[in-house]
This record gives C-alpha cells, structure tokens and sequence, in this order.
C-alpha cells in the first residue's frame, strides 16, 4: 500500500465522489425524530461537565431504521434518568425569557462555560438573520471554533456535525454554541511546522511511531504526569468537576511536540485519501484498545464519532484546501494529546502493529454475503448510545470505504459505559 499513490480521479472529481456524496446521498430524518431534535427542554450539559447524548441516539436510532417506538422509547428513558445513573438537566430559563447574547459577549465567553442558553439564542437569532440558512450560519461561525474541538471530550464537534448529518436547524444552533461554550484546543501557534525527517505515508503509521516514541522517550512520566501535576485547580476551575477534561486541558496548555508537529502526509496527500485513513486510523485504535472481553475503549470511540463530526461539518464550509490541512492538523494533534491524557494511554506500538496487519486495508467482508442486520439490531436495542453511534458510522463506512473489515468489527466491539458517579469522573477504559 502506497499512500502517496496518485488516485485515477483528478482531485476534485475524487473530492465530490468520497466527501460531498455520502452527506447529500442520506434520506432526510423522521417526522419523529426531528421533532426530538428540536426539543428545547433539556440543557446541553448535567451534572456541570457531562454532555447531553440524547440527539445523538436519536440520529443514530432513525439512520439505522429503528422504528417510531424505540426513538420515543430511548428518548422517554434517557430523559428520565441516562445510563450513567444521572438525571439530565433541564434548562434553568424559559427560552422566551432568555436574553440573546451580544456578539462581544459570545466572543468573550468562548470556552468559559458560562451562559450557554444565551449563546444558543444568539446562534438562533442569527440563523433568523440569515434566512434560516444553516450553511450560511454555519461557514459564518464554526471556522473559528474548530480549534477547540476537543472541548467536552470532542462532544461539541460531535453535537454540531450529527446535526449538520441531521439538518435539523435547532439542533445546529446547540452545537455552534456549544463548541464556544466548551472550547478547548491548542492555539494556532501551537502547532508547528509540518514533519519532514520521517518517512510517515498513512496515519497509522504516525501512530505507531507515536506509540514508540511514548515508550522509547517515558512520555507518560516526562511529560504527562510532569505536566498534570504541575497544576492546582485555580487553572481551568471550570474543568476541575470534569476530573479528565481537566487534567486533559493541562497537556493542551503545555504540548509536546510528539503531538504537535505535523507529519508530512497532511500537507502532500489528496485530501480524499487523507479522510479515508484517518478514520481507518482511528477505528485502527479503537481495535487495538479493545479489552480481553472484546469491549472497546470509551475514549477512543469519540475519536470516531468526532471524526464522522468534523467531516460534516468540513463539507458545509467547503474551505479552502489549506484551512482543511489544517484543521485536519489540529485533529491529529488532538488525536495524540487526548489519547496521551487517558487512563489507558497511548496503546503500545505491538498492539497498534498488528491491527495494521490484520487488519491491512485487503481485508474485506464479502459484501453479498455480509449481514449488518444483526449488527444493527444489537446496535438498535443498546442502552449505551456510543454504541449506537458507533454501529451507525462504522456500516456507513463500511459501504463508503470498499468494506474492511476493520469497520464491521469495530461495530460489534461495544463499549462499556464508564463509572460515573455524581461527586467524581472515573474513566478506567
């Protein structure tokens, strides 16, 4: 396998073929489920640091043919009490009452976590001034968030993108306003120059030369814990509840450059290609993280519904080809950094080599004889919606992307849902 490899396709035929089609190919959501979506009662947030995943299920739900009584059904339980053991929260204020925020205000709240109910009624006043035009709100707003998508653990990229994947316009407004409520990132000036000394042709294989220059360097002690310990909580006290957002935001405000400097393969491969192995690369991770029961890590799995996120999110701005190199920087970048902060740590580089051989881009399912069916079914009946999500993104990669193998397995390598309890935020995957 060559990365590097010319597509037979000019690049702007292989770009509307593998990026734009799938987005505009989807049927529109339910009566049902866009009415869900367009609920107002709860707050983006619980518990102060813990995302409301509800919508997403219900996307999930309806893109995998679920019927009407089991998108009623999620949502009547998850509102009632989540798989966390925690009521959501409903909104402190009647919309009708709440004050627009001012555009000074939005953005100097960025990333505060403060106001967030202000900051959605801004982005629906804004969607009204545009002519309820969700693109335009969105090319107008998200270019300058971007840099924060590791905000809530990557859930208001998430938000945004599965609304974009939804076009439901209420749903948009969340996310816009979420990704500034939540920002969280590195600075532009953070992320350095792209790599030129190795021979990097995929993802993967950065990732692998991540995972031995974890162990070769001790980057968990030189630099992780170092740097996690060199914080009390007056840095970032908005966090401290989160438990991993927060040590999370200590390695954003002192990097290291096994994670910032970019490998070559962004810049010089076609942007198509670029799409397609990193989400073989990040569902690659999430296979190799998978625990002796065959669960997979509830870290890892955000890298690819974040991923699925940015994507849509990417193909409403249709930005220029520069911007989306390095967007896609800011990802990997996160990518490492998230990753290098979890519980669990970078995987070693033996697990991440033999995904990369067992799971090599030849092994396919044979797609007459495949059955999702199953795979969907166990995915429709998940209490767990990351699970849900995950066999929603893995089937419609599946499809897109030549049927690896490595997706169909990915979708039946459920999560487990973590131990949260309400005083504490304990990720064990």
């Amino acid at each position: 396998r060559n990365f590097t490899q010319p597509t037979r396709l000019t690049k702007s035929q292989n770009h509307k073929m593998q990026l734009i089609k799938p987005t505009t190919n989807l049927r529109s959501m339910g009566s049902l489920a866009q009415a869900l979506l367009s609920d107002k009662s709860f707050d983006i947030e619980f518990q102060g640091y813990l995302s409301n995943h509800v919508k997403h299920a219900i996307i999930a739900l309806d893109r995998l043919d679920a019927p009407a009584s089991r998108l009623q059904g999620y949502w009547d339980e998850y509102t009632k009490l989540t798989p966390y053991e925690i009521p959501l929260h409903k909104v402190e204020e009647s919309w009708d009452t709440v004050k627009p925020a001012i555009s000074e205000e939005w953005n100097d709240w960025r990333g505060k976590k403060i106001h967030w109910q202000r900051q959605a009624a801004f982005m629906d006043d804004e969607l009204s001034r545009l002519d309820n035009d969700t693109n335009k709100l969105v090319k107008q707003y998200a270019p300058e968030l971007l840099s924060g998508m590791a905000g809530a653990l990557t859930h208001g990229v998430i938000h945004l993108g599965w609304a974009i994947d939804a076009q439901s316009p209420w749903m948009i407004c969340e996310g816009l306003s979420y990704l500034n409520f939540c920002h969280l990132g590195f600075e532009d000036e953070q992320v350095l120059d792209f790599e030129t000394e190795n021979d990097d042709s995929a993802p993967m294989d950065s990732f692998i030369r991540v995972a031995n220059t974890f162990e070769k360097e001790e980057l968990l002690e030189s630099w992780v814990n170092k740097v996690k310990k060199s914080y009390d909580k007056s840095f970032h006290p908005e966090l401290v509840p989160a438990g991993f957002q927060w040590e999370l935001s200590k390695l954003f405000k002192e990097p290291h450059q096994v994670a910032t400097v970019i490998p070559k393969w962004i810049r010089q491969c076609p942007l198509p290609e670029i799409w397609e192995e990193l989400y073989h690369a990040v569902v690659g991770l999430y296979l190799a993280s998978r625990d002796q029961n065959g669960n997979g890590n509830f870290v890892v799995l955000h890298l690819i519904t974040s991923l699925w996120g940015l994507e849509k999110t990417m193909r409403v701005l249709e930005p220029p080809e520069e911007v989306e190199r390095k967007v896609l920087g800011q990802f990997y970048a996160m990518t490492i950094t998230l990753l290098g902060a979890s519980a669990a740590g970078f995987p070693c580089p033996e697990l991440l080599e033999a995904v990369h051989k067992d799971y090599a881009k030849q092994v396919v399912d044979n797609a007459e004889q495949f059955d999702w069916r199953p795979i969907a079914k166990a995915g429709i009946a998940e209490k767990e919606e990351h699970n849900i999500k995950l066999v929603y993104v893995s089937r419609e990669l599946w499809r897109r992307f030549g049927h690896w193998k490595g997706f169909s397995d990915a979708a039946k390598s459920f999560t487990l849902t973590p131990n949260i309890r309400p005083s504490t935020a304990v990720f064990t995957a």
